[in-house]
């Protein structure tokens, strides 16, 4: 994740009645609407990714803070599964938990590392 890829999420998920369950996103009565929808108002962490990057990006995305917020996991089976969709999947699941909440969403998304120049920065630690 960029930089200005993570404020932005942070940006749009800045507070929880911008942030829903069980839909990519809701409009203003609190229906499901599509991510892009421009009556939508509130959306999950796959929606708001689709909504701001677009969906290719949102891919990539979605297997990184998957990664992030599960840590890696071993896939099994022959054919392999569809990784980008494994991790959206995983990502809703998420999302869509009783016990997931605002605070813990954001505190994720906050901790999650960010790419500057030749590694991965979280905070003030640098690792590669």
């Amino acid at each position: 994740m960029m930089p200005d890829e993570k404020a932005k999420l942070l940006s749009l998920l800045d507070h929880a009645d911008k942030w829903c369950r069980n839909a990519e996103a809701l409009d203003a009565s609190g229906n499901p609407v599509t991510y892009d929808h421009d009556a939508a108002v509130a959306w999950d962490i796959t929606g708001a990714l689709c909504l701001l990057f677009g969906w290719q990006r949102a891919c990539v995305l979605f297997s990184q803070l998957d990664r992030h917020i599960h840590g890696k996991r071993i896939m099994f089976g022959w054919p392999r599964g569809d990784a980008e969709m494994d991790a959206m999947a995983a990502l809703q699941d998420y999302n869509d938990r009783v016990d997931t909440t605002f605070a813990l969403l954001r505190e994720r998304i906050e901790a999650m590392p960010v790419w500057q120049g030749q590694g991965r920065v979280n905070g003030t630690q640098r690792s590669c």
